[in-house]
């Protein structure tokens, strides 16, 4: 299986919905790629997210966004922020920013109007402890890699599995 863009889980929605355990205990499933879905969280080091780390965290309703939060405009040099607050409708992907300051850069994908927006989330910390207390499939590191391989992947394997 190839990286999965954001566009084309929620483009199957219901199929990862429906076989949300199963992905979840099929440790080559769980691990596939998913792109610009990550972790920068300083003072951390970068973390990927995976298909699994990703719909563990949103029907758990932990990385489903439903607090405040301000909406940024598209140019990244302009810093108009708009107050955004809607139920059930933006499923972060993306934490980028400061666990001791709060500031983030985040992204989500928004259910109503079928896009990705960039927002800045109340507390970047939050989102990364929601992140911290999944688990994921025991799986060893080589096999890991050999799952990788045999699909064509690769991948920042560092701190992410045994």
């Amino acid at each position: 299986m190839n990286t999965l863009s954001i566009s084309d889980i929620f483009s199957n929605f219901s199929y990862y919905q429906e076989h949300y355990l199963s992905i979840l205990s099929n440790p080559e499933q769980y691990a596939t790629p998913v792109q610009g879905a990550y972790i920068q969280v300083w003072p951390l080091t970068h973390q990927d997210l995976y298909l699994g780390d990703l719909l563990q965290l949103w029907f758990s309703e932990k990385w489903l966004i439903q607090s405040p939060c301000q909406l940024l405009s598209d140019h990244p040099d302009n810093g108009t922020k708009k107050p955004l607050q809607r139920d059930h409708d933006l499923y972060l992907y993306q934490l980028a920013g400061s666990a001791l300051s709060g500031s983030n850069r985040s992204r989500v994908w928004s259910l109503s109007e079928q896009k990705i927006l960039r927002v800045e989330l109340n507390s970047a910390f939050r989102y990364l402890c929601e992140f911290k207390g999944t688990s994921r499939p025991e799986v060893s590191k080589s096999e890991l890699i050999t799952a990788l391989k045999k699909r064509g992947g690769s991948g920042n394997l560092n701190n992410t599995y045994k």
